[in-house]
């Protein structure tokens, strides 16, 4: 073996190591603030509401910049894009642990979720310059096993950080992973900052901004404030705000998104089937607790117990899928795996008031089985589809699909559990209409599983680089 080949596949792993580093910090802070949340709540004096922007700014902020971001760094350069991103993060989690009262917290989290943007948007590009097409399948599966581990331990890293150090250490502990980061980056990554010769879309990527964050923040409120006035008010915005980005796209010299790349028909069928994906499992995700706690009555430790099915299943399955793509494609496996997906999401729409423990495990793992096999070939067909020029964008259009998924998934299967209920219960007693209401909802996200099998059996092989 030459040299030449020893290295390149040294520094393929090792800018795998990388991007692991600043993928797990930035979804684990997605996951681990959620339970300290009561804990914030009474040692800062305020309101559950007021608290719960310390979650949702995050997501706003993440959401509303992950393609600008992408761009640029398509423009100057991933390494430096990513470097900063990691350091922005570490500071934010400085800012956050510090913070004297919730709007300071609250505030930090901003910045945090600014270096999140900018991890989450060029982590996927830079695997994809690392390693060659015939193993980025591979590579995804390890990137999507990162993305499941983080979010799978942030619950129990967050309890037990607060419960030994107090809610500050959930953000400490990033301080020493984030100064690794920043040190590693730099010496491990390849290509420094590229000349900047053409100008940025700043006014189209204001009005990204504004129709993704109004968007975000519509569908992740809607449900509790029964989609009133302020969040009509935010579609309208969203809506709006979206039409006038793609005028300025089409005329703009230099536009954020070009909008060529959903001519790629691989491109646009897998982004979608990538959104109906996280639309279903996310419904899974919002409603099982309340099943598992509020039917089946079960205590903190089983529930958590129970729904760590999905997450580790992926974290298994996914490297599996990934390295198979490599040699069979990823258009069966993926409509395959949303086709498993939809029967698990079938199985829990079966689930009773004296289900038994193992029925529950089996169905979670049927989902995360289906997630598995379905991301990881997914990803890579996304990002193989797009010209290098423009892999920072490919890889903010397939974080951004993820985080519209999420909150569109809870924002739906509410609706549908709550405008159910309200049906049953004019005619069964309180936990029959709540269990009918739930195999309704998991029904739902069964057919739009259904739906995401046709977007990817539709995309064609297409061509990958």
């Amino acid at each position: 073996m030459s040299e030449e080949r020893t290295g390149r596949i040294e520094y393929k792993w090792l800018a795998m190591m990388v991007v692991s580093i600043g993928t797990f910090m930035a979804t684990l802070d997605a996951s681990i603030v959620n339970v300290s949340l009561p804990t914030i709540t009474s040692e800062l004096n305020t309101t559950l509401p007021i608290a719960e922007w310390v979650v949702a700014i995050y997501l706003l902020v993440i959401t509303g910049l992950l393609l600008t971001l992408g761009r640029l760094a398509d423009l100057i350069g991933r390494k430096p894009i990513y470097i900063a991103g990691i350091a922005i993060f570490t500071a934010g989690s400085a800012f956050c642990g510090f913070s004297p009262a919730i709007f300071w917290l609250i505030a930090s989290r901003g910045i945090q979720a600014i270096g999140a943007a900018m991890i989450m948007a060029n982590g996927p590009a830079i695997i994809t310059d690392a390693f060659p097409a015939n193993e980025r399948g591979k590579a995804m599966g390890v990137n999507g096993m990162v993305v499941a581990s983080g979010l799978t331990a942030g619950p129990a890293i967050g309890g037990f950080l607060v419960g030994a150090a107090g809610w500050p250490s959930i953000f400490l502990v990033n301080l020493p992973i984030g100064v690794l980061g920043v040190v590693v980056a730099q010496i491990i990554l390849r290509g420094g900052p590229r000349r900047w010769e053409r100008h940025f879309d700043i006014p189209g990527a204001l009005l990204l901004l504004i129709s993704m964050s109004s968007l975000t923040l519509a569908l992740s409120q809607g449900p509790e404030r029964e989609w009133d006035l302020r969040i009509q008010a935010l579609i309208g915005t969203a809506v709006i705000g979206a039409i006038l980005f793609l005028v300025r796209e089409r005329t703009a010299p230099h536009p954020v998104v070009d909008l060529s790349l959903f001519r790629i028909r691989l491109f646009a069928f897998a982004n979608a089937s990538a959104f109906i994906s996280f639309v279903a499992t996310f419904s899974v995700t919002f409603l099982m607790p309340f099943f598992l706690s509020g039917v089946l009555g079960y205590a903190p430790a089983r529930m958590g117990l129970a729904l760590t099915a999905v997450p580790i299943t992926i974290a298994l399955v996914a490297p599996v899928s990934g390295s198979l793509s490599d040699r069979i494609g990823s258009r069966t496996l993926s409509s395959a795996g949303l086709l498993i997906t939809s029967i698990g999401m079938f199985m829990l729409s079966r689930l009773r008031a004296d289900v038994p423990l193992p029925y529950v495990v089996a169905s979670l793992v049927m989902v995360g089985l289906g997630s598995g096999i379905f991301q990881s070939p997914n990803s890579s067909a996304i990002m193989g589809s797009a010209p290098k020029s423009m892999l920072g964008v490919a890889a903010g259009m397939l974080a951004t699909m993820r985080n519209l998924g999420m909150v569109t998934g809870v924002a739906v299967s509410g609706a549908v559990y709550t405008s159910r209920l309200m049906h049953y219960r004019e005619s069964l007693g309180p936990v029959q209409a709540s269990v009918e209401a739930f195999h309704d909802a998991f029904l739902v996200a069964a057919a739009i599983c259904v739906l995401g099998v046709v977007t990817s059996a539709v995309r064609g092989s297409g061509t990958t680089t």
